[in-house]
Order: structure tokens, then sequence, then C-alpha cells
């Protein structure tokens, strides 16, 4: 077990970084545009917002794994778990949200139905991005609000027994699978995982039958269109094995469900999430891929200057 542990921590610094770093690329990136411009695109905007979300998130979980292994008979140390926990808690929720906007934007743009709430969506989405974005905010805090209440009487109770004289108990977040809160939290981590499985789905169909009906064609706008679908398509399969991955660890985690050595390996496919895709999204964007080469060559300039 203790060589899983080890191999588990080692890997999960390695998504802290890789997160950290990609994602801050998207957010620095974006945002540089943005104040040079004084706009940005839908996509943009999806992407800086899910980049904000990831970065936070990354930071979060690592700081919940790295308290969860301290001693826990401190009230100071147990309010600041519990104040990590309802943070990890909200920007879970919010980043499943946003991640699904930005399959949703993808499917209406790029897909092709001739459904009349179809069309109406192509011709309104880029106005309704903001929207959907403060939209999910909300509904993300909303979700996250009762969980306040939960961990705080917790963390209270825990005190007082403390104070009684009983034994000092670990100060950690349990869920009370029959509680209002376990059902709004599920429904909230739901509810965005089943509207991302339709418009991915949606996505992948229309791509395919694309690609079907340019097999008509000449060879060259043949090969030219198929390479490019195909990309598309293997970038969507991703999405949805980093989304799938992510929900199944998150529900896992709430349950319960796991041992004391396959809670890190949960905690390290939750971890590979806000990393592994932001590194396919960043490969995917030719501007951001632009731009992360030129710093790659940079910082390999750098690292010879020293060496040498």
């Amino acid at each position: 077990m203790f060589p899983t542990i080890i191999i588990c921590v080692i890997i999960l610094g390695i998504e802290f970084i890789t997160g950290i770093i990609a994602n801050g690329l998207m957010i620095v990136v974006n945002c540089s545009e943005w104040i040079r411009s004084r706009k940005l695109t839908c996509c943009d905007m999806i992407l800086t917002s899910l980049g904000i979300s990831r970065f936070f998130l990354q930071c979060t979980i690592s700081s919940n794994n790295i308290l969860s292994q301290l001693p826990q008979d401190m009230n100071e140390l147990c309010a600041i778990f519990r104040i990590v926990t309802i943070f990890w808690m909200f920007l879970t929720t919010l980043n499943l949200w946003f991640a699904t906007c930005l399959s949703v934007f993808y499917c209406v743009k790029i897909a092709n139905f001739s459904q009349p709430l179809f069309l109406w969506l192509k011709r309104r989405i880029s106005g309704l991005v903001p929207q959907l974005l403060m939209g999910s905010f909300l509904v993300s805090l909303v979700t996250c609000l009762p969980s306040v209440n939960t961990i705080d009487r917790k963390y209270i109770d825990n005190s007082m027994n403390n104070l009684s004289g009983n034994t000092t108990g670990e100060c950690l977040y349990k869920v009370d699978l029959s509680s209002s809160f376990f059902i709004l939290s599920m429904l909230g981590y739901t509810s965005p995982f089943i509207i991302f499985i339709i418009s991915s789905i949606l996505l992948i169909t229309s791509l395919w039958r694309h690609s079907k009906r340019m097999e008509k064609t000449t060879s060259t706008s043949r090969d030219t269109v198929t390479e490019a679908h195909v990309r598309a398509i293997k970038g969507l399969i991703s999405f949805i094995f980093f989304y799938i991955s992510y929900f199944v660890a998150l529900v896992i985690f709430l349950l319960e469900l796991s041992t004391i050595s396959s809670y890190y390996v949960w905690i390290v496919i939750m971890g590979a999430y806000p990393s592994g895709h932001s590194v396919i999204l960043i490969l995917g964007n030719p501007k951001l891929k632009r731009v992360a080469v030129r710093a790659l060559h940079y910082a390999g300039c750098r690292l010879r200057e020293a060496v040498s």
C-alpha cells in the first residue's frame, strides 16, 4: 500500500505543476488579448473561465490532500480544512458547468441539424455565452450553499466533544447520504454531466456524418477535411474520457466507497482532469499552441544556457 501512495503523491505533484502551467497559460494569453483589444471571442471567454476555475480547482485539490494528512486536533486547522472543502465543492460544480458550456458551444457552432430549436440556438449562441457563464456560476453557488451549514455543524460538534473530554476526532468532511444536501449536490454534479454527454454525442454524430458526405468529393478535399474532422473527434473523445473519469471518481469519493490506498488513486484521477484536458485544449487551439511552443523554446534555451 505504501509504494502505491508514494507513486500517487508523485503523480499528483506532476499533475499539479502541469495544471498550473497549462491553465495559467490560457488565463495569461486570453487576458493579455482582452487588455490589448478590449474584447474576447466567445470561445476564448469560455476557455478563460474554464482556465481560471481549473487553476483554483487544482490548487484546492492539492491543499485538501495536504490538509487531510496533517493532525486534525487544532481548531484553526479544522476551520481551514472546512473552508478548503467548501471551495473544492463549489469549484468542482463550477468547473463541470463551464466544461459543459464549452461542449454545448462547440456542438451548436459546429454541428448541423435542421431542428428549429437548434437553428435558433445557432443564431443566438454567441450572445448567450456571458449569460451561460454567469448562470453556471450562480447555479454552482446555490448548489454549494447547503454544504456550509453541514460542514460547519460537524466541525462545531467535534469541538464540543473535545471540550467535554472525549478523544479528539478527525475533522474530515463526511457525507450524509440521506441528507437533502447530498441530493442537491448530486443534482448539481449530474445535471451538467447529462447535458455534456448529450451535446458531445450530437457533435460527434454530426462530424461523422459530415465526414462520410465529404468522402464523395475529390481526394484532396477529402483528405484535408477528413483529417480535420478526425482530429476534432479525437479531441472530443479525450474530453469525454477526462470528464467521465472525473465524474466517476467524484461520485465514489462522495459515497466514500474507496479504501485508503484506492483513495489516492481516485484523487489522482480527479487531478488528471483539470490538468490533462487543459493540455489537450492548448494543443487544439492554434493561438495557445503557438504561445506554448514559444514558451517551451524559450525555457529550453534558458536551461541550456544555465547548464553550459
